[in-house]
């Protein structure tokens, strides 16, 4: 019985390790979104924004981050952008 319940341990720290990226893969991914989103507040909104955090969500199998920030100029702007960047296109799907 102790055996199984290593093995199923074992099994489910080696599956959850595979879905992980690398440190260097994830500030890649907060970069290219961050330029997405700041991009798309210009055009949309006609603001520049400064992101400030991030968050990356397994919702929709790591694919989507979420960046939070504020207008430059304005912290009482308080914007968010949820970034979907699976297969290599980086897109703002929704933002406030």
């Amino acid at each position: 019985m102790l055996r199984i319940i290593l093995l199923m341990v074992l099994t489910a720290l080696i599956l959850q390790g595979c879905n992980d990226k690398s440190k260097e893969e994830k500030q890649e991914i907060v970069e290219k979104s961050t330029g997405t989103a700041v991009q798309y507040f210009k055009e949309q909104k006609g603001w520049d924004v400064v992101t400030n955090e991030h968050d990356f969500t397994d919702r929709t199998d790591g694919t989507e981050i979420f960046l939070f920030g504020y207008e430059k100029g304005n912290k009482d702007n308080r914007v968010h952008a949820k970034v979907n960047f699976s297969e290599g296109k980086y897109e703002v799907s929704r933002c406030l």
